[in-house]
């Protein structure tokens, strides 16, 4: 019993000690400073959290070429029709962020608009599962989507997007800001690729990562109907057809 009271002691004493440290630095700096600038040095602290909470919700700007590159587009891809592609990269962001919250890959591995990208999310999601991260993305809302490149090598042509989105965030990471009253706005960066000469690719490039659903073994042709490591069978992919590659967040607050 003594023990544990000395233990106890100890412990108060020591918390006793930073207060009074905690004191005696900010007497001495109010004595330095003066009572006026410690006004102000409050009044500015108050401030920079004013702005960080602005700066939360300010509707972010997004650097788009459309009007530019979309031209170009339709004369490589004549069937290319932008509305339907911004349509489907906010049905993508959208699935993906609830896959995120519910920790549940399920939805994302059966979109075939989402092979390329589903390991990525898969491994998000396992690394969120082993350190007992939690987030939440609730009414999200878009605002307004562009294209801001497109390139055409190699046997594939590749767009990226950029979107502007809003939604209530919520989360347990300690690198992320959440305000639970504050709607967050962000901006997200995707790419959409199209295959249209597989031929280019072979075992040494592979510009798109797919794997095998059974063992997770990368898939080097992208025409094979079984994994060569497991034997199980692999749906074939429709290399002609516009699907998300990467996803990204803007901003990391």
């Amino acid at each position: 019993m003594n023990f544990f009271i000395a233990i106890l002691g100890g412990f108060i004493g020591v918390i006793l000690a930073i207060v009074v440290i905690i004191a005696v630095i900010y007497f001495k700096v109010r004595a330095s400073v003066g009572g006026a600038q410690i006004g102000e040095l409050k009044d500015a602290f108050t401030h920079a959290k004013e702005i960080a909470r602005d700066e939360y919700t300010r509707v972010k700007s997004i650097s788009g070429l459309t009007s530019l590159l979309e031209p170009r587009i339709l004369r490589d891809f004549p069937e290319f029709n932008r509305d339907l592609l911004f349509s489907i990269n906010e049905k993508n962001i959208r699935k993906i962020l609830n896959g995120i919250e519910a920790k549940d890959v399920s939805e994302i591995d059966a979109d075939p608009d989402l092979i390329y990208i589903e390991p990525k999310i898969r491994e998000t999601i396992e690394d969120m599962k082993s350190n007992k991260i939690d987030e939440k993305f609730d009414n999200i809302e878009f605002n307004r989507s562009a294209i801001s490149s497109y390139t055409k090598d190699d046997g594939k042509a590749t767009i990226r997007l950029s979107t502007s989105l809003g939604y209530y965030y919520d989360s347990n990471r300690k690198d992320k800001k959440s305000y639970s009253d504050l709607k967050k706005q962000t901006r997200y960066t995707t790419e959409f690729v199209y295959v249209y000469d597989e031929s280019k690719f072979d075992e040494k490039q592979l510009a798109i990562s797919v794997h095998c659903k059974n063992c997770g073994a990368p898939i080097t042709n992208l025409g094979d109907s079984h994994c060569e490591y497991c034997m199980a069978p692999v749906e074939r992919i429709n290399l002609r057809a516009w699907k998300m590659s990467s996803f990204k967040e803007d901003y990391n607050i």
